[in-house]
C-alpha cells in the first residue's frame, strides 16, 4: 500500500490573555497572565511541529522558547512577526486615547491603511513587513509543518494575503490563543485557509 505524506501545514497561534486590559498593546511588553498561557497550553497540548517560530515580543517569545524546549524543536525568533507599532498610542488605554484622539481612532480602525495614529508604523509598511516574513517562512520551511506564534494583527495580515485581499483588518476576530491554520500552495496550486479557531482538525487527509 503507498504510504501517504502529508502536506506541510503552518499554524498561526495568537498569544492568550496578557496582565493589561484595554490598551493599544502593539510593541509594549505586556506579559502574559496566568490565564493566557493555561490558554496557549491547552492550544497546543498534543501537538508537535517540525518548527516554532514567534515574535520576539514577550508575550510570544516566552511561551515559545518553553515550548521549544519542552518539545524539542527548533525556534526562530523573526522581528517581522511583531505586532502593529501604534505610535504614540502605543501601551495606552483605549478609553484614555478615546478621550483625546477618538475620530482618528474610529477611521484608523475602518481604514488603517489611510489613516495612520501619530507617530506610528505605517499600516502599508506593517503589512509589507508580515507579507515578507511569511513568504520568507514559506521558502525556508517548505516541507516542515510550522508553529507560528505571533499577534492578532499579524495573523490577519497574513489571512488577507493567503485570501488575495488587503481589506480584511479589523474583520476577522482572532480571539486570545486563537489558532489559524494554512496549507501553502504547491506550484501554481494557491493556498488555502484550512481552519481558524480555537479547535483545529490534527488529523487531516488531502482531498
Amino acid at each position: 500500500m503507498e504510504s501517504h505524506t502529508p502536506p506541510p501545514l503552518f499554524d498561526l497561534l495568537r498569544h492568550g490573555k496578557t496582565e493589561s486590559a484595554d490598551i493599544f498593546r502593539g510593541h509594549t511588553e505586556d506579559p502574559l497572565s496566568a490565564e493566557g498561557w493555561e490558554q496557549m497550553e491547552k492550544v497546543v497540548a498534543n501537538c508537535s511541529w517540525d518548527q516554532i517560530i514567534c515574535s520576539p515580543l514577550s508575550r510570544c517569545r516566552l511561551f515559545a522558547s518553553d515550548l521549544a524546549e519542552k518539545t524539542n524543536t527548533p525556534l526562530f525568533i523573526d522581528q517581522q512577526f511583531a505586532e502593529y507599532h501604534f505610535g504614540d498610542w502605543d501601551g495606552r488605554r483605549y478609553q484614555e486615547v478615546m478621550e483625546t484622539d477618538g475620530a482618528l481612532v474610529t477611521r484608523f480602525f475602518d481604514d488603517p491603511f489611510n489613516h495612520t495614529p501619530p507617530n506610528a508604523e505605517e499600516f502599508s509598511v506593517f503589512h509589507e513587513r508580515v507579507k515578507q516574513g511569511w513568504e520568507s517562512a514559506l521558502t525556508a520551511f517548505q516541507s516542515q509543518s510550522v508553529l507560528i506564534i505571533t499577534h492578532g494583527g499579524v495573523i490577519m495580515s497574513v489571512i488577507a494575503h493567503v485570501l488575495g485581499l488587503d481589506r480584511v483588518h479589523g474583520k476577522i476576530d482572532v480571539g486570545y490563543a486563537n489558532l489559524t491554520r494554512v496549507r501553502p500552495g504547491l506550484a501554481d496550486y494557491p493556498h488555502r485557509l484550512v481552519a481558524h479557531g480555537d479547535i483545529l482538525p490534527r488529523n487531516e487527509t488531502e482531498d
